[in-house]
């Protein structure tokens, strides 16, 4: 059996060691020259850093409680939150909760919880809520959490985006990751990203033309910058170029129509750009144009 299959057979069984699967999967991207793969293995495995965005399957809306005490020993408890009462400025870290924890760190979490949902710390959201939930009525104590079945679910995405990824691989090179691959049959590490991309990172908006002429599947939500810096740094866009552009569209105005960027942005742009025709970055001078005025585009929801 080859290690591929090894892999396949091991992401179909639902009580397979998903951390032992990963650890597989990283002999198997080593072996493919993949970087893109060998990023996602990692962060998996060991959590995901705060200047690295998170999948889709790793975010989603958290649910507010709190307790409340009132005038002649009125209150409530376990009393829900709405999201407008929280200030703009933290509102979407709740609404679009990140998960960042490694396999590891999740798989514990589930097998020790016995209430059904779990707590993420708040900080001092009781005093920035105060009277501001409920009338006569002052916060004394406030959290978030989300249910288990969160977890469960990004565990099996993971689970199912490894078989994906191994089964598309699989269909086209039966050898693939084999150290005694027939000569002549080896998958190049272009053809490799595109499956990743597709399997892994696969959404709604899609671009075509890269440096290796492949089409790429990916999603980029309107107003969320995380999923754009994604995208561009899995198309090889420093960090620095990356916090350059989040400077940029924030002190930008919001543009009316496609393509009539502000100043900032459309300077960054262009300097991309030179450095495609300088050859710093690794990509094609029409592909990185249509790129990134395509992926920001998206951002702005245009």
């Amino acid at each position: 059996m080859t290690l591929i299959e090894e892999i396949q057979q091991e992401a179909v069984d639902s009580k397979g060691d998903l951390g032992a699967i990963l650890r597989k999967c990283k002999i198997l991207a080593a072996r493919l020259g993949s970087r893109r793969l060998e990023d996602w293995l990692l962060w998996e495995s060991n959590g995901y850093p705060e200047n690295v965005g998170v999948p889709e399957y790793r975010s989603w809306p958290l649910e507010l409680k709190g307790h409340f005490y009132g005038p002649s020993g009125s209150g409530m408890r376990n009393a829900p939150i709405p999201w407008i009462c929280l200030p703009k400025d933290i509102r979407e870290s709740y609404q679009n909760y990140k998960c960042r924890q490694s396999i590891a760190s999740i798989e514990d979490i589930l097998m020790k919880s016995k209430a059904g949902y779990v707590q993420v710390r708040s900080g001092d959201l009781a005093v920035v809520l105060g009277t501001n939930v409920y009338q006569h009525q002052n916060c004394m104590q406030a959290w978030a959490e989300f249910s288990v079945s969160n977890l469960v679910e990004l565990l099996n995405a993971v689970r199912n985006k490894v078989l994906d990824f191994a089964i598309a691989v699989w269909k086209e090179y039966p050898a693939a990751g084999e150290l005694s691959e027939p000569a002549g049959q080896s998958i190049q590490p272009e053809r490799i990203n595109h499956i990743f991309n597709t399997t892994v990172y696969g959404g709604a908006a899609t671009f075509i033309g890269r440096a290796d002429n492949s089409p790429m599947s990916f999603t980029i939500s309107h107003g969320d910058f995380t999923s754009l810096e994604q995208i561009l740094r899995l198309n090889g866009i420093q960090d620095e170029d990356i916090l350059e552009l989040k400077d940029a569209v924030r002190d930008d105005n919001h543009p009316e129509t496609v393509n009539a960027f502000g100043p900032r942005v459309s300077n960054w742009i262009a300097r991309m750009i030179e450095k495609a025709a300088q050859g710093i970055w690794n990509i094609g001078i029409s592909t990185a144009g249509k790129l990134l005025s395509e992926a920001i585009t998206k951002y702005y929801g245009l």
